[in-house]
This record gives structure tokens, sequence and C-alpha cells, in this order.
């Protein structure tokens, strides 16, 4: 499921480079950084979990939220990981989709909205990855896990508070790209108009 929401945020920076606008070539430089960020902190976590549960099949783990026996802070890692994949506000994902979306649309207005029911989706599969995994009383098959360790915990709290800082500050992110993507925009321009001129 995480490798399907890369795909998907693939196609949201396929959109944003296929319109060309000056705000979709922010939004792409943005969603490949939020990208990262989110896909980063995803795969370590499955990884953790694979290593103390032993599995990834969502039959065998279960309840892993349970404060006791289970991977309670692993476990709101991972509801925060999901939820900036899904694009929800407060989150660099969120952001980075609505710069995509919104210097998108005016070119392409039927993909741009289909890639607005794409994140939806996301949010609903994850829905469902988080209601098996994670809720619910902790499967018996997992219930002795091995305790995590800071070294797993703490490049996962590092990236879990970039993902929250550059969702309500994206000013931050803007401000160290825009330069980057106006010099992109004007070599683009010059390439159109000499290409033109011939």
């Amino acid at each position: 499921m995480v490798a399907y929401s890369s795909v998907a945020h693939m196609g949201y920076i396929l959109l944003g480079a296929a319109a060309a606008t000056p705000l979709s070539i922010l939004g792409i430089v943005m969603q490949m950084v939020s990208h990262g960020l989110i896909s980063a902190l995803l795969f370590l976590l499955v990884g953790v979990i694979y290593k103390k549960a032993g599995s990834r099949d969502l039959d065998v783990i279960q309840g892993l939220l349970n404060p006791e026996r289970g991977l309670p802070l692993i476990g709101s890692l991972m509801v925060l990981g999901v939820m900036a994949s899904a694009g929800i506000p407060g989150m660099v994902g969120f952001i980075a989709e609505f710069i995509v979306f919104r210097g998108s649309f005016a070119v392409f207005p039927i993909q741009t909205l289909l890639c607005m029911i794409g994140t939806g989706l996301t949010a609903v599969y994850f829905l469902i990855l988080m209601s098996k995994a994670f809720f619910g009383r902790l499967s018996e098959q997992v219930t002795n896990l091995p305790r995590v360790y800071w070294s797993d915990r703490i490049p996962a709290i590092v990236l879990a508070v970039l993902i929250v800082i550059f969702g309500i500050q994206p000013n931050l992110l803007i401000r160290w790209t825009q330069s980057t993507t106006n010099v992109m925009m004007n070599a683009q321009n010059q390439i159109v108009n000499v290409s033109f001129n011939k």
C-alpha cells in the first residue's frame, strides 16, 4: 500500500510537469520533497513493524496500537505518515498536492479532478490498512513483540517533525525552492522562444 501511494504521488508530479505553469512547477518540487519525507517515514515504519512482528500480513498483525504489548509510538507515527500521504491539511503532503492541483487545473482540468479523486482513494485504502493493522485487539501471533530501540525511533520522529513543520509553515520550503523553479521557467521560456523564432 505504501508503494501504491508512491505511484500516486509520482502521478501528481507528472501532471504538474505536463502543465508546466510556474505554480505547478513549484508544486512538483514541493511534491518531490514531500514524497521523499513521507515515503521515507512510511517505509521505515513498515520495516520496524516487520522486524518486530515478523510479518507484513494484515491478517497476522492486528492491534499494534495496544499501549501495553503493541507498538504504540510506531503506530502513532504511522497514523501521522498515513495522514500526510493522504493529503490531510496541516501536513506537507496537503500543501504540495494543493499547489500542484492549483497550478495544473487551468491546463488540465479533467486530469486534475481525477488526481483529486485519487487523493481521496488514497485516504480510503490507508484507512483500511490502519484499521486492520493498528486498531482492535492485539493478534495472538504478535503478543510478545521485542522492544523498539531509539535507533529506530529517532529517524522516524525527525521525519515526522519535518512533515508537520513543512505542513504548518510551507513558506520555509517555498522560499528554498522558488528561486530554482523561477530559473527553470525562465530557461523553458527561452527555449520556447528560440524554437518559435526558428
